[in-house]
C-alpha cells in the first residue's frame, strides 16, 4: 500500500476526530452500535464515527458508520457503511442515464484509495494464533474479546505485501462466512497463508456469536470450531 502523503495523514485524523464527536450526537448510529454489543467505550477505542458534518470528497458518506483503519502511525484510510433500514443489493439509489439502477452498496471506501489490512495494531499482540476476518465489525469483535484478529479486503483487493504481514504469525485461523464470497476467501487464505479455517454456525457471524452470549460465548466457539 502506498503510505499517505503528510497532507492526506491530516485530513484524515480530521475526519476521523470529526465524525467520532459526530457520533455523539447521533442516537441512530449509536443504537445500531448498541444492537452490534458496541458500546460508547469500544467505540472510542476503534475511534468509529458518523459522517453528520462531511469534509470535502465526503459528501456522499454522510449518514453512514466511519470505521478509520488505524496503525501505529496514524489513521490511513476508512470504510463507510450504510445505517438504512434497507437491504442495500434491493435499493435502487437512482437510475443512470443509460437506464441501469444503481444499487446501495453496504461498505464504501474512498474513491482511489487503496484497500488495506485492518486492525493492523493487533499482529503485535501476544498470541500464537491470528485470526482473519472478512468484515471489520467481526474483526473488531474478536479483538475486544483479547484476540488478535486482522481484517481482510477481499480476495480481489490482496496484495504481495498483505501475505509478508503474516509472515512471524504462527497458526493462522481463517474465519469465514458460508457464502460464496467466503468460500472463496477461505480457499484463497488456505492456499497463501496455510491459514486453518473455520466457519460460523450457519446463519451466524462473529459478532452475533457475541451479542448473544458475550466473550464467553466467542471462547466457547472458537474451543469448538471444527476446522
Amino acid at each position: 500500500m502506498e503510505l499517505p502523503s503528510s497532507e492526506q495523514r491530516i485530513f484524515f485524523e480530521q475526519a476521523a476526530s470529526r465524525y467520532q464527536t459526530d457520533l455523539s450526537g447521533d442516537t441512530r448510529a449509536q443504537a445500531y452500535l448498541t444492537s452490534r454489543g458496541i458500546g460508547a467505550g469500544i467505540a472510542g477505542t476503534y475511534r468509529l464515527g458518523v459522517v453528520r458534518s462531511p469534509l470535502p470528497s465526503h459528501e456522499t458518506f454522510r449518514g453512514r458508520l466511519c470505521i478509520p483503519y488505524l496503525t501505529p502511525s496514524g489513521v490511513v484510510t476508512f470504510t463507510f457503511r450504510c445505517l438504512e433500514d434497507h437491504v442495500c443489493k434491493d435499493t435502487v439509489l437512482y437510475v443512470t442515464d443509460q437506464g441501469k439502477p444503481v444499487h446501495c452498496m453496504k461498505y464504501r471506501a474512498p474513491e482511489g484509495m487503496d484497500r488495506t489490512l485492518y486492525n493492523v495494531a493487533d499482529f503485535k499482540k501476544d498470541g500464537d494464533v491470528v485470526y482473519v476476518c472478512e468484515g471489520e465489525i467481526d474483526t473488531l469483535t474478536l479483538s475486544v474479546c483479547g484476540f488478535a484478529a486482522i481484517g481482510t479486503p477481499g480476495v480481489k483487493n490482496w496484495k504481495p505485501q498483505f501475505t509478508r504481514c503474516f509472515a512471524d504469525a504462527g497458526e493462522i485461523v481463517c474465519v469465514a462466512d458460508g457464502d460464496e464470497a467466503g468460500r472463496k476467501m477461505a480457499r484463497f487464505l488456505a492456499a497463501e497463508l496455510k491459514a486453518k479455517v473455520i466457519r460460523p454456525p450457519a446463519g451466524e457471524d462473529i459478532n452475533s456469536l457475541y451479542v448473544k452470549g458475550g466473550e464467553d460465548g466467542i471462547r466457547r466457539w472458537l474451543a469448538g470450531a471444527p476446522g
